[in-house]
């Protein structure tokens, strides 16, 4: 995936979905899976509420429950994505631009791909620091 084709609209991303991330922890030298349902549900103006809930599968048969919330408002350039308590994530733009998010002296790199809406779409994130050298690869399907 390089690119962003186009970016989608909040009815195109709201309601429910299920979620699949494959981890690859290159430093432990660890793989982990992620299954579970995520939903954005609209809120005031252009923003979406994103919760993810499932359990997550890391190393040798570790399982834990896991969840994350984040908030997607529309902006000119694209979608702003927030942690819940509104602290900035990252922009997702709607040209051939990865989105960042530098959390020193960690690196965020997220690529996404919204091709196959409004069946599926993915995200890529590279994370890397002086501890830290990820790939997660999420695939959001339609519930």
């Amino acid at each position: 995936m390089d690119h962003i084709s186009s970016i989608p609209e909040s009815d195109a991303l709201a309601g429910a979905w299920r979620v699949a991330r494959d981890i690859h922890d290159h430093c432990a030298e660890l793989k982990g899976h992620f299954e579970g349902h995520a939903r954005f549900t609209p809120a005031e103006g252009d923003v979406l509420q994103y919760q993810e809930e499932g359990r997550l599968t890391y190393g040798a048969g570790q399982i834990f429950d896991a969840e994350r919330r984040y908030i997607w408002r529309r902006v000119p350039e694209g979608w702003q994505v927030d942690f819940d308590d509104n602290r900035p994530f990252h922009l997702i733009r709607a040209a051939d631009h990865p989105a960042r998010h530098d959390c020193a002296p960690d690196l965020y790199i997220l690529r996404y791909q919204f091709d196959a809406l409004p069946r599926q779409w993915q995200c890529q994130c590279r994370i890397t620091g002086p501890r830290k050298d990820l790939d997660l690869v999420t695939t959001y399907y339609r519930d």
